[in-house]
C-alpha cells in the first residue's frame, strides 16, 4: 500500500520569495458580493478556512521568476554557485510555458549550465514528490547538489473563481469554487545533497497514492483554463483518514516518538487541517508550523516555504527532529523524516 524508501540526502539550504501585495479573504469576499449573491458572511472564508490574507504576485513576474529568487538565496545561504548545481526539478503547478519545461527557464536564468533539468507535477503534492526524486539521484551519485524549485501564481485561478462567482447567485457553485479563494502566491527552493552524517538529515520516506479519489479537486477541465473546483468537506475527510494509517505505520519505520518531534512542517488547506494532523500526531500546535493564517494556501510552495521560515528564524537546533507531511488532490499523500542540520 505504501512506498517506503531510506533517505540518503540532506537538505542544505532553502530560500523563498514572497510577493508584498496582499489581499484579505474579507475583500475576496466583499468583491464577489457573497452576502447578496449566496447568502455567505463576508467573514466566512477566513471562519472556514483560518486564512486572514494572502500575497499576490505582480502581473509581470512569472512563475519561473519567483523560483528564480528563491533558488539564488538557497545558494547564497550554502555558498555554493550555480556552476556546482546537478540537477534541477521543478515542481510547481504554475508554469512559465507547456513548453519547454519552467525547470529549464530557471536553469537558463540562474545559469546552473551544468544541471540537468525537468519539470514533475502532482498538484499540491508535487514538491514532496521532488524532493523524494532528488533524494534517489544523490543516492546514486549522479547528483552532489540539486535544486527543488516551486514558483505559485495562483491568484490568477482566484480571480477566474472571483469573475466566474461575479456572474452566479448558485450557492452550490460557490461552495465548489470556494477552495480557489484561498490560494496564495509564493516561491521556494530546497538546496539537497549528500548526507554528511547518516544519523542526519532525511531518515526517509513514505508516500501513496489513492486514485479512486482523484475527482474530488479538480481543476483546468479538458485541459483548459478553467476554476478550481474541489469537494473540500470529503476531500479533507479522506484525506486524514489516509494521512493518519500512514503516519502510524511511518513513525514506527523510523522509531521516533511524538514528544521528540521539535516541529510539523504539513501542506496546509486549512487551520482545521492543521488541528487535526497536531491531534492525530499526539503534539502540541506549538510544534506545527502556520503559515496559511497570513499566506493562504501555497500549493507545492507550502513545505518549502515553512522550511525556509524555520531555517531563517532558527527555529530547530541541530539534531532536531522534523517531520513533513505532504498531500495533494489525487489523492497523493506523504511523510518524510528530517534530523535538522541545514545551514
Amino acid at each position: 500500500m505504501y512506498m517506503y524508501t531510506q533517505g540518503h540526502s540532506r537538505l542544505i539550504s532553502t530560500g523563498a520569495c514572497i510577493p508584498e501585495d496582499r489581499i484579505s479573504s474579507r475583500e475576496i469576499m466583499e468583491r464577489i458580493e457573497s452576502e447578496d449573491r449566496f447568502d455567505v458572511s463576508y467573514d466566512w472564508l477566513e471562519r472556514i478556512t483560518g486564512i486572514k490574507e494572502r500575497r499576490i504576485a505582480p502581473e509581470h513576474l512569472q512563475p519561473s521568476d519567483m523560483a528564480v529568487q528563491a533558488a539564488e538565496e538557497a545558494m547564497a545561504t550554502a555558498e555554493i554557485r550555480a556552476s556546482e548545481i546537478d540537477a534541477i526539478i521543478y515542481a510547481g503547478m504554475s508554469r512559465d510555458f507547456l513548453e519547454p519545461a519552467t525547470a529549464h527557464v530557471v536553469q537558463s536564468k540562474i545559469q546552473a549550465h551544468n544541471a540537468v533539468s525537468f519539470d514533475i507535477t502532482n498538484a499540491c503534492h508535487g514538491f514532496m514528490n521532488g524532493i523524494h526524486l532528488m533524494d534517489t539521484l544523490i543516492a546514486t551519485g549522479q547528483v552532489r547538489r540539486g535544486l527543488v524549485v516551486t514558483g505559485e501564481k495562483a491568484w490568477r485561478y482566484t480571480k477566474l473563481a472571483m469573475d466566474t462567482l461575479r456572474q452566479s447567485h448558485d450557492r452550490g457553485e460557490f461552495l465548489r469554487l470556494a477552495s480557489g479563494l484561498g490560494l496564495g502566491d509564493a516561491g521556494a527552493a530546497a538546496l539537497m545533497g549528500p548526507k554528511t552524517d547518516p544519523d542526519s538529515g532525511f531518515l526517509g520516506f513514505m508516500l501513496q497514492s489513492q486514485a479512486q479519489f482523484y475527482a474530488l479537486s479538480v481543476c483546468g477541465r479538458n485541459g483548459s483554463f478553467t476554476p478550481l473546483e474541489a469537494d473540500m468537506g470529503p476531500l479533507i475527510q479522506e484525506g486524514i483518514k489516509l494521512w493518519s494509517r500512514m503516519y502510524r505505520e511511518f513513525i514506527g519505520k523510523i522509531g521516533w516518538q511524538p514528544a521528540e518531534i521539535a516541529k510539523c512542517v504539513q501542506h496546509q488547506a486549512s487551520l482545521k487541517m492543521i488541528r487535526s494532523i497536531a491531534q492525530y500526531v499526539g503534539v502540541s500546535l506549538e510544534v506545527m508550523v502556520d503559515t496559511i493564517t497570513h499566506f493562504g494556501n501555497l500549493s507545492t510552495a507550502n513545505i518549502p516555504f515553512n522550511l525556509y521560515l524555520l531555517q531563517k528564524n532558527r527555529e530547530v537546533a541541530p539534531g532536531g527532529k522534523v517531520l513533513l507531511t505532504g498531500g495533494g488532490s489525487g489523492i497523493a499523500i506523504s511523510k518524510a523524516a528530517l534530523v535538522w542540520d541545514a545551514a
